[in-house]
């Protein structure tokens, strides 16, 4: 009764059960309804809630420790008016940033204002010079304006050769390591970087960047206040949430959309820039007014605008220009209808701009492999040193509850009913004799046949575990008197439940789980950021006492965490609720 097969026959006996359900499936192509909001206070909380929300997604609660960035600066290229230099740094130890430096020439020494730019999907990445985009031509123009630029490399783009493009897997995304993640702690990093140069004033930084660039901005933006302009560029709609790996953090959008996302930026001020040929064709009928809201929600309508070009997927001369005006003004005081026109260019040559042209990398640099178990040795070192209270908001968010506190039921009331799930026959029939009203948990039929064809299915939608995981914590508030007894894959999901709604008692016979096996994480309980958050350990330590936890075997652990090898039968089990009477 407590082997897998016992959780097989349940979870069958579930989907096949009348009262189990499916809701449709969440989808990055969805039509979204503009979030709204009418206080100030709720709309406030809700984007704190948001803020905590993108960066466990990304695997960054707790917060990864931040090493000496050991920044290299070389290659210095000088031209009349600005120069460009070649740079890497270490944003975790051994896991490089690539990019380019630009500074203005002849405006002095500085400090000045400075810009990160982040790239969207173009085929030469950073250096992608057309007249529908020129990397190259944006950073050099803000440099002749007095601006210093660091224009900097998605991973798996030019100088970015540690991981590609496609990083990750279940094990990794168990750790909250993924692309997505990693590539807004390298933003975060970069900013960490233009703050640390001498010609660079810290409190001035903006952020500007197109298509997945543009994700790139308003994530940063979201997380990080040091970004005191935002100039997401063909991103923010409410029908297309982003395509790529890189933006779609598991469990990012489970209740959320890019719209939402992008208002947390407000008050600061916030440029919208459109295009007819894309996905941002509506922007000025639907996302800014909807952004616009939630600025004149925090009395600043002024610090956000949009512009919409004639123009397929871009960030063309006009919409740079856009840009360049709207800093102007935010950034260096100029008139709400300044204009600044871009002068010709030419792009600095690959070579000069490549970070390892015709160079190996530095030996620090490690494989995939090697940055996997640093970050998952690092995040058990972590998780070992923080707060309960830290580890369990992080698992909340996991679970898809970030939005809410852990509820405790009321501990005065006797326990007269029982949730069960998993439970063998004669244990129920138990339960009932012993006159407990006995209400089996009615479990969410999972279509893994219709999730497998979702791109990027858990960035919008719960795993099967997650689901059973939420169902629990659905039962349990419909019945807040009750008492919660399940056993093997349900029992599982139920020690999470409990640490969104902890019941009086929660009797949860476990079985032969090893909780120190990825793998079997993986197979069984797989919930994108769980380990990151110190799984079941973490939920353990929630919920405390009221946790009766049984028939583990001896890989069964918990950190700090009692648990009984033995397995209850249903008389003891009857015995141990009756005692909570």
């Amino acid at each position: 009764m407590r082997t897998a097969a016992l959780a097989l026959t349940a979870s069958l006996l579930i989907a096949a059960s009348p009262l189990a359900r499916q809701a449709p499936y969440r989808t990055l192509d969805d039509k979204f309804t503009p979030p709204q909001f009418t206080d100030a206070a709720a709309w406030k909380k809700r984007a704190e809630y948001l803020r905590e929300h993108i960066l466990v997604s990304a695997g960054l609660v707790p917060m990864p420790e931040r090493p000496p960035l050991e920044p290299q600066i070389f290659g210095k290229v000088v031209k009349s008016d600005y120069s460009v230099e070649k740079v890497y740094f270490q944003s975790l130890p051994g896991f490089l940033v690539t990019g380019n430096l630009y500074r203005p020439i002849g405006q002095g020494s500085g400090p000045f204002p400075a810009v990160l730019s982040p790239h969207g999907h173009w085929a030469y990445g950073r250096l992608e010079n057309t007249p529908l985009n020129s990397g190259p031509g944006r950073a050099l123009s803000l440099a002749r304006q007095g601006f210093v630029v660091f224009t900097y490399d998605m991973i798996g783009y030019d100088d970015s050769r540690q991981l590609p493009h496609t990083f990750g897997g279940k094990r990794e995304t168990l750790w909250g390591l993924t692309l997505a993640g990693l590539q807004l702690w390298n933003s975060i990093r970069s900013l960490d970087f233009l703050q640390s140069l001498p010609d660079v004033t810290a409190d001035a930084i903006a952020v500007t960047g197109e298509s997945g660039g543009g994700t790139q901005t308003f994530l940063l933006s979201a997380v990080d206040d040091r970004v005191k302009v935002a100039v997401p560029v063909n991103m923010i709609s409410l029908h297309m949430q982003g395509g790529c790996l890189c933006e779609n953090a598991p469990t990012l959008r489970l209740d959320t959309n890019n719209v939402e996302i992008a208002a947390t930026i407000a008050p600061r001020p916030m440029l919208m820039i459109s295009a007819t040929g894309d996905w941002t064709a509506n922007t000025l009928e639907a996302e800014f007014p909807a952004v616009r809201s939630f600025y004149s929600l925090l009395d600043a309508p002024d610090r956000v605008n949009a512009v919409r070009f004639k123009a397929d997927h871009n960030y063309n001369k006009e919409s740079r220009e856009a840009m360049y005006a709207w800093l102007a003004r935010w950034m260096k005081g100029a008139a709400p209808d300044v204009q600044v026109r871009e002068r010709g260019f030419t792009a600095d040559s690959p070579a000069d701009l490549l970070v390892f042209h015709q160079r190996a990398l530095p030996p620090e640099a490690l494989t995939a492999e090697q940055i996997t178990a640093n970050w998952i040795d690092s995040a058990r070192r972590q998780l070992a040193g923080a707060s309960l209270a830290v580890r369990g908001r992080a698992l909340r968010h996991s679970l898809g509850f970030g939005d809410v506190d852990t509820t405790v039921a009321p501990k005065a009331t006797a326990v007269r009913t029982v949730l069960t799930a998993g439970l063998d026959e004669e244990t129920e029939r138990q339960l009932r004799a012993a006159r407990f009203t006995v209400k089996p948990i009615a479990f969410t039929a999972f279509d893994a046949a219709a999730a497998a064809k979702i791109r990027h299915f858990e960035t919008y939608n719960r795993t099967a575990a997650s689901q059973r995981v939420a169902d629990i914590v659905t039962a349990l508030r419909a019945n807040p008197s009750a008492a919660l007894v399940a056993s093997g894959d349900a029992a599982l999901a139920g020690l999470l439940a409990t640490a969104i709604y902890t019941p009086a008692v929660a009797v949860l016979d476990v079985g032969d789980f090893d909780t120190s096996d990825d793998a079997a994480y993986v197979e069984r309980l797989y919930v994108p950021g769980l380990r990151r958050a110190g799984d079941l350990s973490t939920a353990a330590g929630v919920a405390g006492n009221a946790l009766v936890i049984h028939g583990a075997g001896e890989k069964f652990l918990l950190s700090g965490g009692q648990v009984q090898r033995e397995r209850l039968d249903g008389a003891e089990i009857v015995r141990r609720l009756r005692a909570r009477r």
